[in-house]
Parts: C-alpha cells; sequence; structure tokens
C-alpha cells in the first residue's frame, strides 16, 4: 500500500510540475499574442500570414487553458491528498484566458471593419464607374 502512495505522490508531483511549465509557456504566449493582436489596426495593410499566425497562436493559446484545466481537474479528483492549489496561478490563468479571449475578439472585430471598409470602397469605385460610362440612350 505504502508503494501506491509513494507512486500517486510522485505522479501528483509530476502533474503539479506539467501544469507549472504549461503556465510559464502560456505567460510567453499570451504576452507575444497581445503584441500581435496590436499590429492589426484600421488602416493599416496587414499580410494574410499575419493574420493565420494570430488565429493559430490563439488555438494554442487555449489548448494550454483545456490541458492546464484538465490536468488541475484530474489533480483535484484523482491526487486530492497530494495536491496544493496556487491560487495566485490559478487566478493569472483565468486572466491570460480573459485577456487572449479579448485581444482576440477586438482583433476579428477589426478585421469585419476593414473587410465592411473595403467592400464599400469597391461598391462606391463600381457606382463611380457606371456613371463615367457616356448613357446608351435612344435616338
Amino acid at each position: 500500500m505504502e508503494r501506491d502512495q509513494i507512486q500517486a505522490q510522485r505522479n501528483a508531483l509530476s502533474l503539479q510540475k506539467t501544469v507549472q511549465n504549461h503556465y510559464n509557456e502560456l505567460k510567453k504566449a499570451v504576452e507575444e499574442f497581445k503584441e500581435k493582436c496590436l499590429r492589426v489596426a484600421p488602416g493599416r495593410n496587414v499580410p494574410p500570414d499575419i493574420i493565420n499566425e494570430i488565429r493559430g497562436a490563439f488555438k494554442g493559446i487555449r489548448d494550454q487553458l483545456t490541458e492546464i484545466k484538465s490536468i488541475q481537474q484530474l489533480l483535484q479528483t484523482k491526487y486530492r491528498q497530494f495536491y496544493r492549489r496556487d491560487p495566485i496561478r490559478d487566478k493569472e490563468i483565468t486572466e491570460f484566458e480573459f485577456l487572449s479571449k479579448n485581444a482576440y475578439s477586438k482583433f476579428e472585430f477589426i478585421l469585419k471593419e476593414m473587410e465592411a471598409k473595403k467592400k464599400m470602397e469597391k461598391e462606391r469605385l463600381a457606382q463611380a464607374g457606371h456613371k463615367n460610362e457616356p448613357s446608351r440612350g435612344s435616338f
């Protein structure tokens, strides 16, 4: 029985280290993500690969958050007696989730705004082109 407890304690410690590593990676990823999102602004020319990078980074952040929460849930259920929560880290993880969602929604809003402006500009140019053509009335 003692052997099982030692193994369970080792597993819990390993999982806690995994959460800490993911937390450190997430911290860096969210900062980089916010910086990338700030590069996208109305009136700026945004290359498509930057847009794809931002979307990929957001997906990666969501995946990391999901994995952290899954591991924490496992620790709280299976390894409850060996798991000590870190409320400060948990709060920061929740803040990272909020910050990334907020930055991504602003990013998507700006993209939609830019697309709408391009569409309006095309329509305006098309209408201006029709007005400049001579009318073909009957003789």
